[in-house]
């Protein structure tokens, strides 16, 4: 089995299905997820396809952990300093959009009710909030996806040995991931596909996880933490 058959296969095994069941169910759903699927689902299936990745990796693509997600030299404060870094620069772009593209194209529909009654149900649970601010919120969300953002990249980028292709696959890789964010509207696709696109050009330049996952947990916590501070009062 040739280099490019294998990267596709682990494409077509560990990223699309989780993907395209998502949007396929987002576009079909007739019931909102409750705070159990919220918890139990990131942890099952996040988890699940991390072990799935790593095993692909190792077994199908042959390369190890180092040389997909870590293959330049750093130090984990370094890495530390860079997660905080993105954090700001995702902080910027969130104020900013908001008053650019979320005012261009409002949304027009009803406010996120899941998302809306988790906060609630974690705002009145010590427990659960300590489930959600731990494993929910770095393994199933923050790990899952930035690990599954750059094993697709590299993936991508191992088809072609070209500067132009390379940043054809970024904007690839970012409008599935934004389209797959279509339970927050067209406008925010967009967001979490611009977002998508400045960190996949910080992989592409130091091909470093550890800042990516960083910065995702950061700025999803921070978020959640002052809707649940919200619904405390």
């Amino acid at each position: 089995m040739n280099n490019t058959f294998r990267n596709i296969i682990a494409i077509c095994i560990a990223v699309l299905p989780i993907n395209l069941i998502m949007i396929w169910y987002r576009l079909t759903q007739t019931e909102n997820f409750s705070t159990f699927d919220m918890t139990v689902y990131p942890l099952l299936f996040g988890g699940g396809t991390v072990l799935l990745i790593l095993a692909l990796n190792k077994y199908l693509i042959g390369d190890s952990f180092a040389e997909t997600f870590n293959s330049r030299e750093g130090k984990w404060y370094t890495d530390v300093l860079a997660g905080l870094g993105i954090t700001v620069v995702y902080f910027v772009m969130f104020f900013v959009e908001r008053t650019t593209i979320y005012q261009w194209i409002p949304s027009g529909g009803r406010p996120n009710e899941e998302l809306i009654n988790t906060m609630v149900d974690l705002a009145n649970s010590p427990l659960l909030m300590v489930i959600w601010f731990g494993p929910v919120l770095w393994i199933g969300i923050a790990v899952f996806e930035e690990l599954s953002r750059t094993f697709l990249l590299k993936c991508l980028w191992n088809l072609k040995e070209s500067t132009n292709w390379h940043i054809v696959a970024i904007v690839l890789a970012s409008a599935l991931i934004g389209v797959v964010h279509l339970y927050q509207g067209t406008a925010g696709i967009i967001s979490i596909g611009l977002k998508s696109i400045v960190v996949s050009f910080y992989f592409y330049k130091f091909r470093r996880l550890l800042p990516l996952i960083i910065s995702h947990g950061l700025y999803d916590g921070l978020q959640l933490a002052m809707f649940v501070v919200q619904f405390r009062q």
